[in-house]
């Protein structure tokens, strides 16, 4: 479990530090990622949403996981499949330097173990406390 919990680590650090494209390695290719209400599907759709996200230097952000959770795994077969929950409490920097905590997004992440390497194959995220 916790190759699964680096990669979520790893490509929440590289979206904060302004390297959201070196993210993709930790995607299948046939992904699927969940982002602003929208769905990207497979490696190039979300390619081109970590190249935005890249591009968009003004944008400067701090991803911090809280109560993560195994909610399904299955080792027992040739196709190891693992699901993780957590909350990402996502900062934003503000003009004066300070991050403010923007929202709080509940997320599963999928994976499943392919050609000796662990992958994301799906992440769902949602506000917590979704406004009416």
């Amino acid at each position: 479990m916790g190759h699964c919990r680096a990669l979520v680590v790893s490509y929440h650090r590289d979206i904060d530090s302004g390297r959201a494209t070196t993210a993709i390695g930790a995607f299948a290719d046939d992904a699927e990622f969940e982002a602003h209400g929208k769905v990207f599907r497979g490696r190039d759709e979300i390619l081109g949403f970590l190249k935005a996200r890249e591009a968009n230097t003004g944008r400067q952000t701090v991803h911090v996981l809280a109560n993560e959770v195994v909610t399904g795994q299955d080792d027992a077969s040739d196709d190891k499949r693992v699901e993780m929950q957590t909350m990402v409490l996502l900062h934003v920097r503000q003009p004066d330097g300070a991050y403010v905590l923007d929202r709080v997004l509940n997320t599963v992440h999928r994976f499943r173990y392919s050609r000796g390497q662990w992958r994301i194959t799906q992440r769902t995220s949602r506000p917590l406390h979704p406004t009416v």
